[in-house]
């Protein structure tokens, strides 16, 4: 009787050891770790003019140059004048804008095969409850209208980026 315990106590901490191993695995597989996210500046009563309020928003170089491909989607993402691409992506020229202004995606343009990783971030961002979803779908908007010319999105990709985009 003892030995059944005993067996069916090692037994339960077997499996809780692997499921905590296997959250751990899933977790560091689809890229949920932090992510140190850019705070971009909110005050803006010293500019005079948007282009002095998107100057103030550049990312320094020695930032920037160390960010992965997830911190720069969430950079797009957190972007304050990213509404300001969802009117001009209308006319489809808001994937050029964008990269003249946002340095986050002209560096994240340079990056090699990001498309899964942006997906994944974009997918990610729409599950938190700590994203402003607006910003979220400007995003993939942006995304969508950015495809052939920047990225090269897989058909499953553009319909996610495609539905997403819709608010």
């Amino acid at each position: 009787m003892e030995r059944k315990r005993i067996s069916i106590f090692f037994i339960a901490l077997v499996f809780l050891i692997g499921l905590f191993s296997y959250g751990q695995l899933r977790d560091f597989l689809l890229g949920q770790r932090k992510i140190d996210r850019y705070v971009y500046p909110t005050d803006f009563s010293d500019c005079l003019v948007a282009s002095q309020k998107k100057a103030k928003c550049a990312i320094p170089e020695e930032i920037l140059s160390s960010m992965t491909v997830e911190e720069l989607v969430w950079a797009v993402i957190d972007y304050p004048f990213l509404s300001e691409v969802g009117l001009s992506s209308q006319l489809d020229g808001g994937s050029e804008w964008i990269a003249a202004s946002s340095d986050a995606f002209a560096k994240l343009i340079e990056c090699r095969h990001p498309e899964n990783r942006i997906i994944r971030v974009l997918k990610d961002a729409l599950e938190r409850e700590d994203t402003d979803e607006f910003q979220i779908n400007a995003a993939c908007q942006l995304f969508y209208v950015s495809r052939g010319k920047y990225f090269d999105f897989s058909r499953k990709q553009l319909k996610f980026l495609e539905e997403a985009s819709y608010y």
